[in-house]
């Protein structure tokens, strides 16, 4: 003997108990967020953004269709004849005859107001559309004059008082007169150029000295990089001078320049510069002169 199906009123009070009976989840208070959610670390947000989004419209609605494409067309499409042409009368009623039925009465009384409704709306729209095409027009002819009134208005006071006082014979010469000391002021340009380019060289051919100077202590073997790196890499070097045992670079060259005694021998403000340092930067200088080069 098969099973017994349970009815389909059954069912439903089943699914309505269960419905009903239904306990709602549990929500959990803690919610974990991994470090690489962007709600990690919570930011205050401007209440600008809370606004509510705008809601979406699906679909689109159709262009509506022009009733009066033309001028005529609303004389045309108003008169009675256009009226009997789109919702033509029968033929016994145009000859007079009464309904023959309740049913035929009924079809004429609602053809009657079908045809009243037709042309009160067409005539509704055509009113409507020359009041609008008028309210257009004359908005168009004010827009128009404000423009025009506005264009050959007169220059307000502001601009006259700010504009700069400008001959109209001034402004109306736009040749470009010649410069009479163009030649003067091209060979002074020549000039500076040229210093320029000779300041430039002087400085290519000191550099060429300094190098030529200092290319005699280059190391330029195996040879004198071993002993060099022997020399300078070796555990006493600082601990034999000729005046005293040092133990550091400090002992040996002497302790760095600090920052204000950097500044005071960049602008020449150092009183201690004796005789001798005077003397021998004067020197100095001479000998570049003679030579050519800097020493």
């Amino acid at each position: 003997m098969p099973p017994h199906l349970p009815r389909p009123s059954s069912l439903r009070s089943i699914l309505t108990t269960t419905t009903t009976t239904t306990t709602p989840p549990t929500i959990r208070t803690f919610v974990t967020i991994p470090p690489e959610s962007p709600h990690y670390i919570r930011i205050p947000e401007p209440k600008q953004s809370k606004g509510p989004p705008p809601p979406r419209i699906r679909g689109h609605l159709p262009v509506p269709r022009e009733i009066f494409p033309h001028r005529t067309s609303g004389p045309r499409l108003t008169s009675p004849a256009h009226l009997i042409k789109t919702m033509p009368i029968s033929r016994a009623e145009r000859r007079g005859r009464p309904p023959g039925s309740a049913a035929a009465a009924l079809h004429r009384r609602d053809a009657a107001s079908r045809r009243t409704a037709l042309s009160t709306g067409l005539q509704s729209l055509w009113e409507r559309k020359q009041a609008a095409d008028a309210r257009a027009s004359r908005l168009s002819a004010l827009q128009g004059d404000a423009n025009r009134a506005a264009a050959l208005a007169p220059d307000a006071l502001d601009d006259v008082l700010t504009r700069g006082t400008v001959r109209l014979s001034t402004a109306a010469v736009t040749a470009v007169v010649a410069d009479p000391e163009r030649f003067e002021r091209a060979e002074a340009a020549r000039q500076r150029h040229a210093g320029i380019v000779g300041a430039k060289a002087e400085a290519r051919r000191d550099a060429l000295a300094q190098l030529y100077v200092a290319a005699s202590e280059f190391i330029v073997d195996e040879a004198e990089l071993a002993e060099r790196v022997a020399r300078l890499f070796d555990p006493e070097h600082h601990a034999y001078r000729k005046t005293q045992a040092g133990q550091n670079i400090w002992t040996a060259q002497g302790v760095p320049i600090s920052v204000i005694q950097t500044r005071r021998e960049a602008g020449d403000l150092s009183k201690a510069k004796g005789l001798v340092t005077r003397t021998t930067n004067r020197q100095k200088k001479v000998a570049e002169e003679l030579t050519g080069g800097k020493l």
